[in-house]
């Protein structure tokens, strides 16, 4: 038991001096390189060391030197010269190849949250010279090895968006070990990605101020319940369904008819934040979302009010992207109106 307890107290002050570490380094990146749309790495903003192999490459070249030395054997002490040469001018290279680039942040797109979305950025740069071997990601273990740079670079980023409101995306690692492996260069940089992650939908029946369960479940059969009046026919085209094809007319007139039926327009309704009473913040967000989603899918009209915004009813996808915004930003943006409208 005194064992256990001792394991179990090493583990907590390992984690808290982790977690000290990692908040002090944060507020040191965020002072000496601050969120940026754009980021140009310069001297400032590019770390390099030599790799595990530039280590053992420098052992070896210095027990050269010194036997080349103790021995008096010109032909080893010149080639330990050479190798001392490779390696400083390595540091030169790979720091060159990583300097100068620029890189910008595009936007996000829009997500629900606990969804992965694309993060869009581009890098360019003004240099001659082909900017090879660079890799990007949020970790070294599952970082993107990116195509060669000539000039400009667009590529994509995949990020998994965990809270609702705007895009929030932490800090991106770009590293190289180009050319030959003997230095690791690398930087961390926080870029501003214009995006925004909806709330998660929960999909619960609809439900109206002040209305009872029993208007409830009435509206619902109402929505529920749709009638095709049948409108005529019209020649058959590849694709109908089969089920809709007139057999008895075909049976008539030996000519395939496709039946078409008119289903009446969904009536609208109004999404109310305060239809909801009891429930807390995000499960309203939730649910609003949800019932967002579902009246967009039966292209029904609707109308959204939250606390100090109403979107007026409407349909389609900018009306579908507008309310979904407005519940991504509820209590995050205090200018959500000026957004929306």
């Amino acid at each position: 038991m005194k064992s256990l307890n001792i394991q179990k107290t090493k583990g907590s002050v390992k984690e808290k001096i982790k977690k000290r570490y990692h908040s002090w380094l944060g507020e040191w990146l965020d002072r000496r390189s601050p969120a940026s749309k754009s980021i140009k790495l310069t001297q400032k903003r590019i770390y390099i060391i030599p790799s595990k192999m530039g280590f053992l490459f420098l052992a070896l070249t210095a027990l050269m030197f010194v036997n080349g030395v103790n021995y008096q054997n010109n032909l080893i002490f010149s080639f330990s010269v050479l190798l001392m040469s490779i390696f400083i001018t390595s540091i030169v290279v790979t720091f060159q190849n990583m300097a100068g680039l620029v890189i910008t942040a595009k936007h996000g797109d829009p997500v629900f949250s606990g969804n992965t979305t694309m993060l869009h950025l581009v890098m360019e740069h003004s240099a001659k010279k082909i900017k090879d071997g660079l890799m990007l990601g949020f970790n070294r273990e599952k970082a993107a090895v990116l195509t060669p740079i000539e000039s400009r670079l667009a590529t994509q980023l995949e990020f998994k968006a965990q809270a609702r409101g705007r895009l929030a995306v932490p800090r991106l690692s770009i590293f190289s070990v180009y050319p030959v492996g003997l230095f690791t260069c690398w930087t961390w940089i926080k870029l501003d990605f214009e995006g925004v992650v909806y709330p998660s939908p929960v999909f619960t029946p609809y439900q109206y101020v002040g209305q009872t369960e029993a208007g409830i479940e009435a509206a619902q059969q109402v929505i529920n319940r749709g009638v095709d009046d049948f409108r005529g026919f019209r020649v058959y085209q590849n694709g109908d369904s089969l089920k809709h094809v007139a057999w008895r007319q075909y049976a008539k007139t030996n000519q395939l008819l496709t039946k078409e039926f008119e289903q009446p327009q969904a009536q609208g309704h109004w999404l109310d934040w305060h239809a909801l009473p009891g429930y807390k913040i995000e499960h309203r967000l939730q649910i609003l979302c949800g019932w967002v989603v579902r009246s967009h899918e039966e292209n029904r009209e609707y109308g959204l009010s939250l606390p100090g915004l109403s979107i007026p009813s409407g349909r389609g996808d900018a009306h579908q992207q507008a309310c979904l915004t407005a519940l991504a930003l509820h209590g995050v943006d205090a200018h959500i109106n000026a957004a929306v409208s």
